[in-house]
């Protein structure tokens, strides 16, 4: 999923650590140092693990698949107004494959000087594959920061969430997860780093996550 590929960052720098580890000459000290950069990265394997068996034991692992909510319900969702900014025309789709089935629906708002924020709204129906990520990154409790901007862990209307802000491009995001069941992202450029945030703030979360669908899954 082109929104939860940061946990991939996070095996880069794994990977990072266990080549400066494998590095440095052959004396007693930098033996030592070896030994100390590989016993860390063994302990970062060891949180890596325990994430994934608790991410394997999660709410979504344990329930099976069901009829996701339609996407038309989804879009009563999107906000009509948000700021100052010029709605642009709301698309919603359902999709199903097999006994899996999907919906999502977003709207786009537009500024001057190409400023826009945009908010997406995704029913995965407790297919656990497809919050593997979301999950594994809350679950490891993920925080990076640098000159450049940042991605963390957090939580927004009492919900797990990722926040992400980049300060080169003015790119800001934010993305929550539901009742362990809605994923909802708000994506903004050239906007205040904090205005996805506010966008999911202003949304009725907790009705969101009331929603079921009407029918079982076919």
């Amino acid at each position: 999923m082109r929104k939860h590929v940061s946990i991939v960052l996070f095996l880069a720098l794994l990977a990072s650590i266990s080549l400066t580890a494998c590095g440095g000459g052959g004396d007693e000290g930098a033996a030592s140092e070896e030994k100390s950069g590989l016993d860390k990265l063994a302990d970062a394997a060891d949180d890596m693990a325990k994430a994934a068996e608790e991410m394997a034991a999660g709410t979504s692992e344990e329930r099976e698949p069901v009829a996701a909510v339609n996407f038309r319900v989804l879009m009563k969702y999107l906000p009509e107004q948000f700021l100052d900014l010029q709605r642009m025309e709301p698309e919603g789709e359902s999709a199903s494959y097999g006994n899996w089935n999907f919906s999502q629906a977003k709207v786009k708002f537009t500024g001057p000087e190409n400023a826009w924020v945009e908010l997406e709204i995704f029913d995965y129906a407790y297919i656990s594959m497809l919050y593997a990520p979301f999950r594994m990154m809350w679950k490891m409790g993920y925080d990076r920061e640098s000159s450049k901007g940042y991605e963390r862990t957090t939580e927004i209307a009492g919900y797990p969430a990722v926040e992400k802000w980049s300060i080169d491009s003015e790119r800001a995001e934010a993305t929550v997860l539901v009742d362990d069941r809605f994923i909802v992202t708000a994506t903004s450029r050239k906007m205040p780093e904090g205005t996805p945030r506010q966008m999911l703030e202003e949304m009725g979360l907790q009705e969101l996550a009331k929603e079921k669908a009407d029918t079982p899954p076919a």
